[in-house]
């Protein structure tokens, strides 16, 4: 018997955060009350990253999120 999907919101938060000696906006990924991922900018692209792991670069912020949600419905 299969199951139904469950609709699940994710919201995206900015907050400023100094990273390597200058401030820079990190987007945030939430579900609920937990975090599933940040995205910080680095030169042209963006960084992924999930509990501290570097998931990888990606060229656009939209990608970057993609990434980080594919990579909780696989583990979660």
């Amino acid at each position: 018997m299969s199951k139904k999907n469950k609709d699940i919101q994710v919201q995206i938060k900015e907050e400023e955060r100094t990273v390597g000696g200058k401030k820079q906006i990190v987007t945030q990924l939430v579900i609920g009350k937990k975090i599933i991922g940040e995205i910080i900018p680095e030169n042209k692209n963006f960084q992924a990253y999930n509990d501290g792991h570097l998931l990888g670069n990606y060229r656009t912020l939209d990608d970057g999120i993609e990434a980080l949600i594919r990579n909780w419905n696989l583990h979660e």
